[in-house]
């Protein structure tokens, strides 16, 4: 990915966290469950958000992770 896609998926995670984070402060009347489990979607969107970050410092650095295990 250039660095236009991952700036562009980078923003989109983040509103998608924002929304789910705003959905599930929401207030609920007793007795109401929620059929979306927001904690969840929050979860993979800050996963997903570290990612794009740990890939942006790769496309500014030059220099590929090879990780903890790479020859």
């Amino acid at each position: 990915m250039d660095l236009l896609t991952t700036l562009i998926a980078l923003a989109a995670a983040a509103l998608v966290f924002a929304f789910a984070r705003m959905q599930d402060r929401k207030e609920r009347l007793p007795g109401n469950v929620t059929l979306i489990p927001y904690t969840m979607i929050q979860i993979f969107a800050v996963v997903t958000c570290l990612v794009l970050a740990a890939h942006l410092v790769t496309l500014f650095s030059g220099v590929p992770f090879n990780g903890r295990f790479a020859g």
